[in-house]
C-alpha cells in the first residue's frame, strides 16, 4: 500500500496529475431536445429569452397538435419544470406537451432579472404606499429600476406575450391554442393568477406556485371581484401549490400572503359555483417559498395534464 501512494504521489511530483487535468476540456452545456431563442419585444423595449422544450418523443404527425405550458421567469426556471415535465412523460403520468419558457436570460444577470419581474408581474395603478409596495420600492431604488419601471408592467408584459410571442410559437410549433396553459411562481404567481381574469386569456390551465397575492394592496380580489360581476362561468383547470414552512418565514406569509392569500382566493372561486372551473390547492408540509416549486411543478402538471 506504501508503494501504491509513493508512486501516486511521484506521478503528481512529476507532472502526471496535469497530464490528467488536460484531460479534461471544455464542451458544450448538453440541452435535451430544447430550442432556445431572443425575441426583441417592441412594445415592452427588452429582449426576452424563449426556450422550447419538446414533447417526450417528439416526431412531427400530421394533425397532431400537443398542450403547451407557458413558464414565467425564463432561464431562471424553465429547467427545473421542464426536467420535471420530461420525467412524468416518460414515466406516463402526463400526456406529451411542450414547456416552453418566456422572461429574462441569464446572462443579463440577478439583478436584471430581479428588477425585470417586479415590473412585469405586478398591477399597474399600484402607488406602492401599503407596507408591500414601499418594501418593492426600496428593492427598487437598491436594483436602480429605470424610472417608470419599479411596478405594474403586468398588463403590458401580458399583451406581449399573447400578441407578440404566442402567436409566432402557434405557428411555428404543433401547439393546440386551446390546451395552453400558464405557470408563475412567487411575483409570477400573482402574474398567473391576474391573468386568470383577464376577459381575453387565451390559457385554460393554470399552475401557480407560492403567489403574491398581497401585491397591488390585495388587487387580486378586486380583480376577482370584478370578474364574478361580469360572468357566470371560468372556464379554467387550475392547481395552486405552496410550502408549509412558509407560514413561519416572514418575508413570505406574512408580508405577500403566499399561503394565506392563496387559501382565500381558492375559498372565494369555491363559491362563485363556476360550472366549469376544476381546482386543486395544496400546501406542502416541509417545504419553503424556493424549494416548494418543484412539487408544485410535478403536482400541477399531475393534476392539469393527466394522461387520459
Amino acid at each position: 500500500m506504501n508503494r501504491i501512494r509513493a508512486a501516486w504521489l511521484a506521478m503528481l511530483v512529476l507532472g502526471g496529475g496535469q497530464a490528467a487535468a488536460q484531460q479534461f476540456e471544455p464542451r458544450p452545456v448538453p440541452t435535451r431536445d430544447v430550442a432556445s431563442f431572443a425575441f426583441q419585444s417592441p412594445s415592452m423595449g427588452v429582449r426576452y429569452g424563449i426556450n422550447v422544450g419538446f414533447p417526450a418523443a417528439f416526431g412531427p404527425a400530421a394533425g397532431k397538435r400537443y398542450p403547451a405550458l407557458i413558464v414565467t421567469d425564463g432561464d431562471h426556471v424553465f429547467d427545473g419544470v421542464f426536467d420535471g415535465a420530461r420525467r412524468l412523460m416518460g414515466q406516463g403520468a402526463i400526456g406529451p406537451l411542450f414547456v416552453i419558457s418566456i422572461g429574462s436570460e441569464l446572462a443579463r444577470g440577478d439583478s436584471a432579472w430581479i428588477s425585470r419581474r417586479f415590473y412585469e408581474f405586478t398591477p399597474d395603478d399600484w402607488n406602492l404606499a401599503d407596507t408591500v409596495g414601499q418594501l418593492i420600492a426600496k428593492v427598487c431604488r437598491d436594483y436602480r429600476s429605470p424610472p417608470g419601471r419599479c411596478t405594474g408592467g403586468a398588463p403590458r408584459f401580458y399583451a406581449a406575450i399573447v400578441k407578440e410571442m404566442l402567436p409566432w410559437i402557434l405557428a411555428k410549433y404543433p401547439i393546440d391554442p386551446d390546451q395552453l396553459g400558464l405557470f408563475g411562481i412567487s411575483a409570477g404567481g400573482y402574474f398567473a393568477s391576474w391573468a386568470l381574469f383577464q376577459p381575453d386569456s387565451p390559457f385554460r390551465k393554470y399552475l401557480i406556485s407560492s403567489p403574491a397575492l398581497a401585491y397591488g394592496n390585495d388587487r387580486i380580489f378586486r380583480e376577482e371581484a370584478g370578474y364574478a360581476a361580469r360572468s357566470k362561468d371560468l372556464r379554467a383547470a387550475i392547481y395552486f401549490g405552496a410550502g408549509g414552512l412558509e407560514v413561519q418565514d416572514e418575508p413570505y406569509e406574512a408580508v405577500i400572503k403566499t399561503v394565506s392569500g392563496m387559501l382565500q382566493l381558492t375559498a372565494v372561486l369555491r363559491t362563485r359555483n363556476y360550472p366549469s372551473l376544476r381546482m386543486v390547492t395544496e400546501v406542502h408540509p416541509g417545504m419553503g417559498h424556493s424549494d416548494v416549486m418543484g412539487t408544485s411543478v410535478v403536482r400541477g402538471l399531475r393534476t392539469l395534464f393527466a394522461n387520459p
